[in-house]
This record gives structure tokens, C-alpha cells and sequence, in this order.
């Protein structure tokens, strides 16, 4: 597993990419300490699951190196560390896509239990904002769209690769079927194909049960 550090202070790199290390076994920790070359080494890592982004970097406003990570790479989780603890930011940047929000301030043990909640798919909140940021909308369902359930089976085994061929055989219906399936699924999605089916879902952060 590959895990960016992006910070313009190279004690942050350290002290945080030990925390890290400290909970993610086998991880490799990659620092960078601005937009542009995080962006580009994010590229680069075929097992990135996890960006720890400080807000603020050399040359970004506010939440755009966020907004600039949730927008080239939709599927990859971004969990903010910044030297504000005020709730408006904390807000800001859940409402940006990102998540977890974790304090430069924070203790290491604090830091590896946002670690372990955001890994868990969980999104961390620090705990001197909890009462003032409202808890994250709960991600709709495939079902809220209007899909059906065999139709959100075809969307899985298309997520996983499978040809139209493959998927019919799989489910044991007629590929044509199946075709009528994805077609549906697209319209729900307001798309025109299965990549961009798997870009909006992971965008809006929608579950499959």
C-alpha cells in the first residue's frame, strides 16, 4: 500500500510518516512538498489509497489542493492535516470530499487512531469540532437511484472488468440483457459509459448495498 504525505515541512514528513508507518504494515510512505509534484507522483502510484494533504501549501488558496485531488483522482481518499482547528475549515474541507480532518496539533496516538478510523472507511472528525460540523451525508445507495438490484449486479461485475460476454455468462442471462442492464444503470448515472459510470460513483461516494 503507498500512502503520498503532501507538506511544505519536512519535520511533518517525519513525524507524521512515522505514525504512519506505525499503523499500516508493509506501507510505503512517498513526501512531496507541493501541488504540482504531488499531483504527478500520485500518477505514478499504481497502490496509492491514501493522500494526508496540508491546505496550506506554497502557491494554493484555502481548499484547492483538495479540490485540485478530488478532481484528477476521484477515486483516491484525500484526509486533510492543517495547522486550523477552527470548524469552518473543518467544515470546508468535509464538504470538499475530504476524509478525515486531523490537526497538525494532534498527539501521535490521536493521529494513528484517525489513521485507523479513515483506513476503516470511516471519516475522522477531530473532536474539538465535533459539536460544531455537522456529520457527513450518508452516501446514497444504488437503490435511491432507481437501480434496480439485478441491474446493480451487472454495474459490480462491470466495475471489476468484465466484458459484456463475461457478465452474461456470470449471471446466466443473454448479453443483450445485460446491454439493456447497463443501459439503464448509465441513465441513472447520467452517463454514456462505464468509465464514466465508475468516476461518478466514486464521486459521490455511493455504496452498493
Amino acid at each position: 500500500m503507498d500512502v503520498l504525505l503532501v507538506d511544505d515541512h519536512p519535520i511533518i514528513h517525519e513525524t507524521l510518516g512515522a505514525v504512519v508507518r506505525s499503523v499500516i504494515p508493509d506501507v510505503q510512505v512517498h513526501s512531496e512538498m507541493d501541488l504540482g509534484n504531488a499531483l504527478s507522483k500520485a500518477r505514478q502510484l499504481k497502490r496509492l489509497e491514501l493522500v494526508l494533504l496540508d491546505l496550506g501549501l506554497p502557491g494554493c488558496t484555502g481548499i484547492e489542493a483538495l479540490t485540485r485531488f478530488r478532481k484528477t483522482l476521484p477515486r483516491i481518499r484525500v484526509a486533510v492535516i492543517s495547522g486550523s482547528e477552527d470548524a469552518e475549515s473543518v467544515r470546508g474541507a468535509l464538504d470538499a470530499g475530504a476524509v478525515g480532518y486531523l490537526p497538525k496539533t494532534s498527539q501521535p496516538k490521536v493521529m494513528a487512531y484517525a489513521l485507523r478510523l479513515i483506513l476503516d472507511g470511516g471519516i475522522y472528525v477531530p473532536a474539538q469540532a465535533m459539536g460544531a460540523v455537522p456529520p457527513p451525508a450518508k452516501p446514497p445507495t444504488l437503490a435511491a437511484l432507481g437501480i434496480t438490484e439485478r441491474q446493480a449486479d451487472v454495474l459490480r461485475l462491470v466495475a471489476k472488468g468484465l466484458t459484456n460476454s463475461d457478465i452474461a455468462r456470470t449471471l446466466n442471462i443473454s448479453e443483450n440483457t445485460v446491454k439493456q442492464h447497463a443501459h439503464q444503470v448509465y441513465l441513472a448515472l447520467g452517463v454514456t459509459s462505464r468509465t464514466e459510470a465508475m468516476v461518478v460513483l466514486a464521486k459521490m461516494g455511493i455504496k452498493d448495498e
